[in-house]
């Protein structure tokens, strides 16, 4: 039986990680070293074809985003970050977490450079607080949104704003920007919960459709004043949909409700149920459950 070398046998791995370590740190001469030394040790690497496009990838980096003369156009950003997209996040998946890093590195250059361009926030993809939370920089993500011109109207905003407060730790805020993002988006709110990671706005949000499923998310922030999940509230600034004079109603009548039963209450009722009979008839069915939280 023939011994094993395990020495010899590790020389692959020890070169593609000298490799991976090579374009972690963009550097263009130690990568294209390491894959020459990589090639000799094993010709034929599965990883081979994924690692030379990194290190076509790292070329082209020195020779514009990392060279001091790179004028960070609009359009020369946007070909970056399509490139990082489309190619660069694949390839990375050979490098295991240090893709990750990799991809988080460049994505965090290119935010700088998009926000030093001024690029305006309908280029969502290639705007810096998007590249800044694909980087992970999570301060800068809020920081961005926060001064984008009508933020509070803007979905794709609030959506940044959600993210980036989460990855902050700041959870209130986090769920004002939930709010909002349902009234402005229903149609992506399912995979947004998803995307913010947050396993009781995922509970409330299934909870909400076994209750109301017939009802779209603009609605959710109306069924979260009522069964006081979301911990928060929003008094400006509301938009104009069904949902979101729901939401005013309900926060109202919450207040009016400690003291009784009166004809201001009888005709906020009313307007509620113009609104939407099934959400009228689900808040009465709870009148007695949310008068025992409130106590």
């Amino acid at each position: 039986m023939q011994q094993l070398d395990i020495f010899a046998d590790s020389v692959p791995v020890q070169r593609a990680n000298d490799l991976i370590a090579a374009l972690a740190n963009l550097d263009r001469a130690a990568s294209q070293q390491a894959l020459r030394c990589l090639v000799e040790a094993d010709p034929q690497h599965a990883g081979l074809a994924q690692y030379q496009v990194l290190c076509d990838f790292i070329e082209h980096w020195g020779d514009n985003c990392s060279n001091q003369d790179w004028s960070p156009t609009p359009v020369a950003i946007a070909a970056e970050e399509q490139l990082i997209r489309e190619q660069i996040i694949p390839a990375a998946a050979v490098m295991g977490n240090a893709g990750d890093d990799l991809v988080r590195k460049c994505c965090g250059i290119l935010a700088k450079a998009s926000e030093k361009a001024g690029i305006p926030p309908e280029h969502g993809d290639y705007f810096a607080a998007e590249l800044y939370l694909r980087a992970q920089q999570f301060p800068d993500v809020v920081r961005i949104a926060k001064k984008t011109p009508g933020a509070e109207m803007r979905a794709a905003v609030q959506r940044w704003l959600g993210l980036g407060y989460y990855g902050c730790g700041e959870t209130e805020q986090a769920r004002r920007a939930v709010l909002r993002y349902a009234w402005l988006a229903p149609q992506r709110f399912d995979a947004f919960v998803d995307e913010t990671g947050d396993t009781q706005l995922a509970r409330d949000w299934s909870d909400f459709q076994a209750d109301l499923g017939d009802l779209d998310a603009t609605w959710f922030p109306a069924w979260c004043a009522h069964e006081k999940k979301a911990g928060v509230s929003i008094l400006g600034n509301l938009p104009a949909s069904d949902g979101g004079m729901a939401y005013r109603l309900v926060t109202g009548l919450a207040i009016r409700e400690r003291g009784g039963l009166c004809p201001a209450v009888y005709e906020e009722r009313a307007r509620l149920k113009r609104l939407d009979e099934s959400f009228f008839a689900f808040y009465m069915q709870h009148r007695s459950n949310l008068f025992v939280r409130k106590k």
